[in-house]
């Protein structure tokens, strides 16, 4: 035991599990993925009801994927948050317009099954 150790505040099982949730996206892994523009408050309230019924948020797979150099002036951003295992996973969408975000949407929660389905679309993705 250190000196400093004194000052230190003491880290528990129970603690790390009640960080707030921004705190915990920061130590996540984060994927950007790109996808053509639709309505982003029909998409936010569509995630927030499957958010709120613990349902399957299937309008996330149905949205296509983009190339940023193919459509610039419009586009949904979505960062998926994801801990190692693909346990806990998060979504943050955020509309951006002419390379400057305009909305940004909450933080929803994902199933492993359906981000497993939304990385299948952009490609091979196995985990």
């Amino acid at each position: 035991m250190s000196l400093f150790d004194l000052f230190r505040k003491k880290q528990t099982a129970e603690h790390a599990s009640e960080m707030p949730l921004k705190k915990r996206l920061a130590s996540m892994r984060c994927k950007r993925v790109n996808y053509v523009a639709c309505d982003f408050e029909e998409l936010c309230s569509q995630m927030q009801q499957a958010a709120d019924n613990n349902g399957n948020a299937d309008c996330l797979v149905k949205l296509t994927p983009v190339n940023y150099y193919a459509l610039k002036d419009e586009y949904i951003e979505a960062a998926f948050y994801s801990d190692e295992e693909h346990e806990e996973n998060y979504v943050i969408f955020r509309l951006i317009k002419f390379d400057k975000p305009v909305r940004s949407s909450g933080i929803y929660p994902v199933s492993k099954d359906i981000l497993r389905k939304a990385f299948e679309k952009l490609g091979a993705v196995s985990f």
